[in-house]
């Protein structure tokens, strides 16, 4: 399986995220139109207007290991949900992804 080093690795294996706002959370698709499936998520939940709650992040256990959990995050915590609020990190996957990378804390409070 191939390793991805970026979106645009990973969208010339046919892979897309894309944020989907009115269900709280950014989405990786596989495949185009209605042949497309769901194989990965990073649900959200808003705190008010001053923090953002990452509650939930999953991608299929076959896809597991080809880095786009981490596309995915990375894309997750620099959306424009996440500007001028604090980042929790109820889910596993997105508190130690923030361990790693601690610069995108720094999303936190970006007016």
């Amino acid at each position: 399986m191939a390793r991805f080093l970026d979106e645009a690795q990973a969208a010339s294996a046919g892979f897309h995220i894309a944020h989907e706002p009115k269900a709280s959370r950014y989405v990786v698709y596989q495949g185009a139109g209605a042949d497309r499936q769901l194989v990965g998520e990073a649900h959200y939940s808003l705190r008010g207007d001053h923090s953002v709650d990452f509650d939930h992040t999953s991608v299929s256990p076959s896809l597991r290991g080809t880095g786009l959990a981490a596309l995915l995050a990375r894309r997750a915590l620099t959306g424009d949900q996440v500007r001028g609020r604090q980042i929790e990190a109820s889910c596993w996957f997105i508190a130690g992804f923030l361990e790693r990378h601690p610069e995108l804390r720094s999303q936190e409070h970006t007016p």
